[in-house]
């Protein structure tokens, strides 16, 4: 075979490669289902290296309940939100420590409400790929699917490598010849924050807040993870708030349980759903909530106010309104979020 023969198969190979690849890619983008919160994870790496001052990581009442944008406008400081619904203890290290490794930022606020809960990776596929899904591959992605597959041998490390081998059977639900190939979110105006508009009148349990007497124990792998979260961002010097939100699901004994827990690790607290807390958010179960959970839009943008403020004062976070670098791109993305939102840009 001379050189000629050899340059054209090395030729067809790698068509073959380029061809293969963009097939299966847009078979992928068709068949997978991009929610928000994979979206909104994956469009994280859009933002520019070292500009984030504020990482925000945990499950859903952070996704529902944190505005970044809001704090930007009125501050001048810069977040971002990684959450998703029923995040795994494991997932959230792992979103912490990958994007520590494209952000330095001032302050990492972890949620923390589920050290009291076993998750159960086996009844959790939805819920784990809605954190998963939107992460680039890593060590960090490739460590929790180990952890996974060796729990429920029904999910396979290849099929979250190469998720159209999870979701090759949704061309039954597709209109193939309408539908177009949807990839993941590349930037977000949202910053990480996915709002609800709907609103659910709620009304606090009767007694919430007070001592009870019960007992919480942590669940040992969620509290092993947490440490390692509060663990790498003290190797990095970077300090770290513990924070409860707003949720009617909640318990004196929880609260002092993690407040407990918190000064254990040499890190800050705050639940806002103590009562001092409470009454300076100026929350109205009536009107600014979607479910005893979540609060809405109008709960977020008043909490959002309110937490902007206390971490501003407790961090000292800087105001970047001034430097063209940064804001040219915030600014733009506030008034996209205000006028989605309804806000006045």
């Amino acid at each position: 075979m001379n050189k000629k023969e050899c340059l054209k198969i090395m030729v067809r190979c790698v068509a073959f490669v380029v061809v293969f690849s963009m097939l299966f890619s847009n078979a992928t983008n068709l068949l997978m289902r991009h929610d928000d919160e994979s979206n909104e994870i994956h469009a994280f790496y859009s933002e520019p290296q070292d500009t984030i001052d504020v990482l925000y990581v945990g499950s859903s009442p952070l996704l529902r309940g944190v505005s970044p944008m809001v704090m930007w406008k009125e501050h001048g400081f810069t977040g971002y939100v990684r959450a998703s619904a029923l995040q795994a203890p494991s997932v959230s290290y792992g979103l912490l420590a990958e994007s520590l490794k494209y952000q330095t930022p001032e302050l990492v606020v972890l949620l923390c409400d589920n050290i009291f809960t076993e998750y159960d990776y086996v009844e959790r596929e939805g819920d784990l790929r809605r954190g998963l899904d939107g992460m680039k591959m890593s060590k960090y992605k490739l460590d929790i699917i180990k952890e996974v597959t060796e729990a429920d041998e029904r999910q396979s490390m290849l099929s979250y490598a190469f998720p159209l081998m999870r979701y090759h059977d949704r061309w039954k639900e597709i209109n193939l010849a309408e539908d177009e190939p949807e990839p993941l979110l590349e930037h977000s105006f949202k910053k990480g924050n996915v709002y609800l508009r709907d609103i659910n009148p709620q009304i606090y349990p009767e007694g919430f807040m007070e001592p009870t007497g019960e007992t919480y124990t942590f669940d040992e792998s969620a509290k092993g993870y947490i440490e390692k979260s509060i663990a790498l961002c003290k190797e990095k010097d970077i300090p770290v708030l513990l924070l409860h939100l707003p949720k009617m699901s909640w318990s004196y004994e929880q609260s002092m349980a993690l407040e407990n827990f918190a000064e254990e690790n040499g890190v800050a607290y705050l639940d806002l759903d103590r009562a001092e807390y409470r009454s300076q958010l100026g929350l109205d179960p009536q009107v600014d909530y979607y479910d005893q959970g979540h609060m809405n839009l109008t709960g977020t943008i008043k909490l959002s106010h309110w937490l902007g403020d206390w971490l501003d004062e407790q961090y000292d976070l800087p105001d970047h309104r001034e430097d063209s670098v940064i804001s040219d791109n915030w600014n733009a993305d506030w008034a996209q979020y205000a006028e989605k939102t309804g806000l006045e840009p």
